[in-house]
């Protein structure tokens, strides 16, 4: 428990020190950037804001931060930038901003194992016990379902997908950006779009001055990945 503590209290150390650096114009400090341990955020979206910032160049770090926990550190400062969050995110928080253009259309859905129901009459169910990653409900709010289930919450996307797999829950409330149905099929699971979001990359406000260019240069980088995957 000790050595938790001390891992924790030297990770809060080298963000401050980050911060810090990029907040007094250290030049040669990187921008510390936070992302959420999600597959699809390490593989592709982490790949395209760095070639974001490259085209500007600036030199990024990233560094892996929870989902509600990651917003309340750049909200604060503490981290400059997330890679990708639902665009509603920014409505609960004042100090960042969007960078346009929209990365990508993404959903909460409800994912059903084991030949389970799946329909929305199941969200209704106080009987049935839902795993979800946090903030799911803000995600939500644009939809008029009304959820009366169980619902036990978790910081960690893979958290819930090793639960849901292993048995402990037949059903999963969690984001997607429509990548991963050849998952979901080899995982035997079916799934129900709940409300779809704009995915975006987020900026603390420090950087507002960055926000024509940044946008400018995910466009162009936007615009790259797409001409490649339309080739493929």
């Amino acid at each position: 428990m000790q050595i938790i503590k001390l891992l924790g209290t030297a990770l809060t150390v080298s963000f401050i020190c980050s911060a810090n650096c990029l907040a007094n114009g250290d030049d040669n400090a990187p921008m510390l950037i936070g992302y959420v341990g999600h597959p699809r955020v390490v593989t592709h979206y982490n790949n395209i804001i760095a070639r974001t910032y490259s085209k500007l160049g600036i030199t990024v770090e990233f560094i892996e931060v929870g989902g509600e926990r990651g917003l309340r550190l750049l909200d604060a400062g503490v981290t400059d930038a997330d890679t990708v969050r639902y665009e509603l995110a920014t409505n609960d928080f004042s100090n960042f901003f969007v960078v346009r253009p929209v990365i990508v259309k993404g959903a909460t859905i409800l994912l059903c194992m084991r030949n389970s129901l799946c329909e929305n009459s199941v969200l209704s169910n106080p009987n049935i016990v839902i795993a979800a990653t946090k903030r799911f409900h803000i995600n939500i709010e644009e939809s008029d379902i009304d959820i009366a289930a169980n619902l036990r919450e978790y910081d960690r996307f893979d958290q819930v997908v090793n639960l849901l797999v292993s048995g402990r829950y037949n059903y999963a409330l969690l984001p997607t950006d429509f990548s991963d149905e050849a998952t979901f099929k080899k995982l035997g699971a079916r799934h129900l779009v709940i409300v779809e979001h704009n995915i975006v990359h987020v900026v603390n406000n420090k950087y507002l001055h960055l926000r024509e260019d940044l946008s400018e240069a995910l466009s162009s980088v936007l615009k790259e990945v797409n001409s490649i995957e339309a080739s493929n």
